[in-house]
């Protein structure tokens, strides 16, 4: 009887080795992160950021597609930072922070709580200096509401942007471009030779759109005389309003002779498409370091 009582102590304490008791973690719970522009030479607040980096008392838990509900085994008062993420150039897999905004650090430390679920609203702005100033460029924002819009034409070209009311992202107008059977190639690109930024930051284009119909995103070089397209970005037909996130890092790393770059764009009537073809844009903005 003894050796039995013996036995049965010894495989409860070795199935307590095999399987300890697992520690109740705090859920930290993030839906969204909220944008504020804090000067109007900044542009829209618009903005797709999809998944948060989350860093608690300097450990890395990872990034999280929001909405999202994280476990946490780190307990108590603890720091907190959130870093918006976004998908460069529109891939999935291209998960990155986004480099110009302020990561989020809140008002102080919180009690994260065993078992509990602690909601977090991360709030933003563009990033600033230790002295408070603006530190992002944004040598190009068209927004569509002004009678003139910021781009030009070749002559090939058989349509151009225009405002319009119907389908708007924000504001008053946006800039829509039709597409058919006698308006069957469009292109438009900036009416300003912007210089190559040579800092080896991230310099993105980036803009709010839907449409039905293919459009490709590209860059002019100009480099002795010549302007060269280069298509960096085929972007898909979508219904719903999307922004998009496009890196220009490398065409400007690529050609390091170049005297200008004109971003731009391009669209063709798709015969096995709509009778009638559509793309809409919003809120475009160049911003770099």
């Amino acid at each position: 009887m003894i050796l039995t009582l013996i036995t049965l102590a010894g495989i409860l304490l070795s199935c307590n080795i095999i399987n300890p008791a697992e520690d109740i973690p705090a859920y930290i719970k993030v839906d969204t992160v909220l944008v504020k522009v804090t000067n109007f030479d900044q542009g829209s607040a618009s903005h797709n950021i999809t998944c948060v980096k989350l860093n608690v008392d300097g450990t890395n838990l990872g990034f999280f597609e929001m909405p999202t509900m994280v476990p946490c085994l780190l307990t108590g008062m603890r720091s907190l930072i959130v870093y918006p993420g976004f998908e460069l150039n529109g891939i999935a897999g291209s998960r990155d922070v986004y480099p110009f905004f302020e990561p989020y650090i809140g008002t102080g430390k919180i009690d994260l709580v065993r078992g509990q679920v602690i909601p977090i609203t991360p709030t933003t702005t563009y990033k600033k200096d230790k002295d408070g100033k603006d530190v992002c460029k944004f040598p190009w924002i068209e927004d569509f509401e002004d009678a003139g819009i910021s781009f030009v034409y070749p002559a090939y070209s058989d349509t151009v942007f225009r405002n319009q009311t119907d389908q708007v992202r924000e504001g008053r107008y946006s800039g829509a471009i039709y597409l058919d059977t006698k308006n069957r190639f469009f292109e438009a690109y900036s009416s300003t030779d912007f210089q190559r930024i040579t800092n080896g930051l991230m310099v993105l284009l980036e803009f709010d759109y839907l449409s039905n119909t293919i459009m490709e995103f590209g860059v002019y070089v100009l480099q002795d005389g010549a302007a060269v397209w280069n298509g960096l970005v085929y972007i898909r037909p979508i219904d719903h309003w999307n922004r998009i996130y496009i890196d220009l890092r490398n065409i400007m790393k690529d050609n390091q002779s170049a005297e200008f770059f004109r971003p731009g764009f391009r669209a063709g009537w798709d015969s096995t498409g709509l009778a009638k073809q559509a793309i809409i844009l919003d809120n475009l903005k160049l911003i770099h370091f």
